[in-house]
This record gives C-alpha cells, sequence and structure tokens, in this order.
C-alpha cells in the first residue's frame, strides 16, 4: 500500500493523528472541530500557560465553547503539548502561527520558519501539511517548501504533501464559525488536494478547491483587502461628511435600500484585528518584488494609519468648544476592543487614539466589559474601571471607541459632560455628543 493509500484509508476510518501548531484564536477552534469528531489531536504551542489551561480544560478563546473544550480535554482526543518531537506520530499537520510585521512593515516570518523547522526535523513519510496563516502569495511554494525538504530530507509530493488554506475566522461571528465557513484549500499536488480535501472534510462542512496554493494565498488577500478599501472609503467620506454637517449613518441607509450594485460599510474610528490592517503590507511585500506599485491599496491602508490621529483631532476639537484643553483633561474610552462583544483588543484603534491622547498630555482611562486590562505601545498599563455615575461624571470626555451591546445610550449620555460618538451608539448629534 503506497503513502496516499495508507493515509487515505486512515482517514477513511478516523484512525489518524492530527497536530495543530498554535492554540490561538485559528489553531485552538480548528483542533476542537477535529476532536469533536472523534479524531486525536496534539496542540502545539511555545506558551506553557496556553498549554496548562488547555490541558485543565480551561478555555481562552471566546469562539470555542467551555463545556465543549473541557469534554474532549477529559477524553483525552485533545492533548496540549510544547514537546514538538510529538509531530512525528501526526498524520496532517495544520500551521496557525501568527504572523505579524515588523517595525519596517514587512512580514514578521520567523513563526512560521520556526514551525517548518520543527516540522521538517520530526516529519515521516506520508504526512499532509496545509499552512493557515494569513501570509502573502508564493509563500507555500517558495518559502515553505524549500523549509520543510531541507530540514526533513524528503521530497514533497512522494513523501509528504503541502497545501494552503487560509483561515476565515471572525470572532464574536455567532452564525459562522470553523464548522460551517467554507474552507479554501490549494495543494501543490493533485494528489495533495485529494488528502487534504478528505482531511478537512472531516472538520469542515465545505471544502472550495484550488488550482494551486498561491491562488489560495490571493484569496485570503482579496477578501480582507476588499474590506480594508471599503472602510477606509466610507472612513473618509464619514470626516468629509462631518464637515458638511451631514449625518453619514442616514445616508448609509438611504442608500443601502438599493437591492442591487450597493453593499453597506459603516464608518469607526479604524480597522482593527489580526487581519484587516496587516494584510495588505503582505501584498505589497510581494508586489515589490514584481516592481508592481498597488496605488489604490497603498492609499487606503495610508487612510487607516491616519485615523487615530484624526480622532484625536476630533476629541480636541470636541474639548475646545468646552473651553477646554486636551491637556489635562481625563478622558475616559468605552471599548477597547477592536469589534463588539469579543475579548479581542489586537491592532484596535482604541488603544492606538489612547496612546495619542496620553501623549498629548490626556488623563487616560477605560472601561471594557470583555477586557480586564491592556498595555499600549507606548508601554503604559491600564486596567478597566467600572462605568458608573461617578466615573463618567468624573471623565472631561467620554469617547465611545466599541460599540458593545451593553452599553447603554441614555445611561452614558446622561451622565457624561462630553462624548465623542465614534461608533453611532447614541443616535442624534448635540451640544454636548459630536460623532464621527
Amino acid at each position: 500500500m503506497s503513502n496516499k493509500e495508507e493515509l487515505l484509508q486512515k482517514i477513511a476510518d478516523k484512525e489518524l493523528t492530527v497536530g495543530v501548531i498554535g492554540l490561538g484564536y485559528v489553531g485552538l477552534p480548528l483542533a476542537v472541530c477535529f476532536a469533536a469528531k472523534k479524531v486525536k489531536v496534539l496542540g502545539f504551542d511555545t506558551s506553557s500557560e496556553r498549554i496548562s489551561k488547555i490541558n485543565s480544560g480551561d478555555n481562552y478563546i471566546s469562539d470555542v465553547d467551555d463545556n465543549k473544550l473541557a469534554s474532549l480535554v477529559q477524553q483525552e482526543r485533545l492533548i496540549a503539548t510544547n514537546d514538538f518531537a510529538l509531530l512525528g506520530e501526526c498524520n496532517a499537520i495544520f500551521i496557525c502561527v501568527p504572523t505579524p510585521l515588523d517595525k519596517f512593515k514587512k512580514p514578521e516570518m520567523s513563526f512560521i520558519e520556526n514551525a517548518c523547522r520543527q516540522i521538517g526535523a520530526h516529519l515521516q513519510p506520508g504526512t499532509f501539511i496545509s499552512l493557515e496563516s494569513t501570509t502573502y502569495p508564493t509563500t507555500t511554494e517558495e518559502f515553505v517548501l524549500p523549509v520543510l525538504e531541507k530540514e526533513s530530507k524528503l521530497k514533497e509530493g512522494k513523501d509528504f504533501w503541502l497545501a494552503y488554506s487560509p483561515e476565515r475566522v471572525d470572532p464574536g461571528n455567532e452564525e459562522y464559525s470553523t464548522l460551517n465557513t467554507p474552507k479554501v484549500l490549494g495543494a501543490i499536488s493533485n494528489d495533495g488536494l485529494e488528502i487534504g480535501k478528505a482531511i478537512y472534510s472531516i472538520a469542515v462542512e465545505e471544502i472550495i478547491t484550488v488550482s494551486s496554493p498561491r491562488i489560495a494565498e490571493m484569496v485570503k488577500i482579496l477578501e480582507n483587502t476588499y474590506r480594508l478599501v471599503n472602510i477606509s472609503l466610507i472612513n473618509e467620506l464619514a470626516l468629509l461628511a462631518g464637515k458638511m454637517d451631514i449625518n453619514i449613518w442616514e445616508v448609509i441607509d438611504a442608500a443601502a435600500t438599493k437591492p442591487f450594485g450597493f453593499q453597506p460599510f459603516y464608518p469607526g474610528p479604524g480597522i482593527g484585528g489580526h487581519c484587516i490592517p496587516l494584510d495588505p503590507f503582505y501584498l505589497e511585500h510581494i508586489a515589490r518584488k514584481f516592481n508592481f506599485d498597488l496605488s489604490m491599496i497603498h492609499t487606503a491602508g495610508h487612510i487607516d494609519l491616519l485615523m487615530a490621529h484624526r480622532m484625536t483631532v476630533k476629541i480636541t476639537s470636541a474639548l475646545n468648544r468646552q473651553k477646554k484643553a486636551i491637556n489635562g483633561s481625563k478622558i475616559l474610552f468605552l471599548g477597547v476592543a477592536y469589534k463588539p462583544d469579543i475579548n479581542d483588543e489586537r491592532e484596535s484603534p482604541a488603544l492606538k487614539i489612547m496612546e495619542e491622547v496620553e501623549n498629548k498630555g490626556g488623563e487616560v482611562s477605560y472601561h471594557d466589559p470583555y477586557i480586564s486590562e491592556v498595555t499600549l505601545g507606548s508601554g503604559s498599563q491600564f486596567k478597566s474601571i467600572e462605568m458608573v455615575e461617578s466615573s463618567l461624571a468624573a471623565a472631561d470626555c467620554v469617547v465611545i471607541t466599541t460599540n458593545h451591546k451593553s452599553f447603554d445610550a441614555d445611561f452614558i449620555e446622561k451622565n457624561s459632560k462630553l462624548i465623542v460618538d465614534l461608533r453611532n451608539v447614541i443616535k442624534e448629534a448635540s451640544e454636548k455628543v459630536y460623532k464621527l
């Protein structure tokens, strides 16, 4: 029996062992999906805290059901470890590590490289490998593949199979999860595509196959660049509308009644999360290698980079109308999560605005029911305070940066002296309510 036939038989019998490297917002939900289908899953991470929590059945990802995780751990269907030698026991390995940008806005590939070196050092013939980390097109074929073959001394298509399948996690989405979000898959070889589809089909309801890894990589970039361009457009229009005394929210609601040719996007203080603010820089990185200028995407990214400063100017202007300076004023921010009702502050515009306000001498505080403490880029640390009458009244300016459902607009408006609403929580502007 060939390596391919043997692996396909294990997949059919669900007798394979799956390895997931990186147990964060992408990796842990994927690991749980496989384990829930009675597949043995080894979760790999360098964080001893994460490993300890998982092996104790203690969940830290909001999109994962607490009871389900605890049950799977108790049944020993999901085991977390930092012993990467156990990769040698895995028939399928999924790379779900971070891909941040460095200080020069270039992709930081060390997490992927280190994962590939660990896999290569322990790789056994007959293994399927899939990269899920967001990255630039050509990464799988021109970066990941050479490392794996060099470290393992094995050949792709003969001894192992390599694919790319972009993560499509939307934290806090109550309708779509890892299980029911269609999964795009592109493999280097036809055998790899067949094997990958069979493996992913155990845990995910629908698999969309494409002709190559670079197609799958570009799919992810397109999805998030589409959102970046449209959100940046509406943010810029919102700033103009404010100067023209036009309610941009009313404009959007009216435009959205058109049954074709229009999809509403809504303004805010900037774009957060791991993907949308970062993905265009991945694309710019590879575009430079082809001597190609992505002018529209560059402009959209530039608009987003300026949003924190523009929101700080808006706060300053609101205070000025109250005959107050930002320097020395008490500024209370409501919400630091990058989107409503989640405990994720990655790339949150609120943190960037808080840092800029602090740099201008503002006395910063915040309240967020989902995030108990934060650290700004400057190193300043803050803990969430209660949102009560006294904390609202004590602030010279209350800034609404996240529209959590738990925020009571009437309560906030009644007890605050001055409000800068960047999320349309309070529907009407007034003498003390300034809107985006």
